[in-house]
């Protein structure tokens, strides 16, 4: 799967602040470093409870560096559903 992919981002979210993502992005590292990537760079937001993705603002910023094509690969612990204003 990763064989190839050299730098990967994680994205990581939760919708209250009393939440934590920090168990969504180690998790995904560890994946990461199973799979031999070593380069990871973090997305963790946490929201407002929104679930329009135009009001987040980690979400838009790593949607911007895989449009430049930073990533070879992006990481995400779970999706959930819910509307989105795409």
């Amino acid at each position: 799967m990763t064989e190839n992919a050299t730098r990967a981002a994680v994205y990581a979210r939760v919708s209250t602040a009393d939440q934590n993502v920090e168990r969504q992005l180690t998790e995904a590292r560890d994946h990461l470093r199973r799979e031999g990537v070593d380069d990871i760079v973090e997305y963790p937001e946490i929201g407002g409870g929104t679930t329009y993705t135009s009001s987040r603002e980690v979400y838009n910023e790593l949607l911007d560096e895989i449009t430049e094509g930073a990533f070879d690969l992006v990481v995400v612990h779970e999706i959930s559903q819910g509307d989105t204003d795409e």
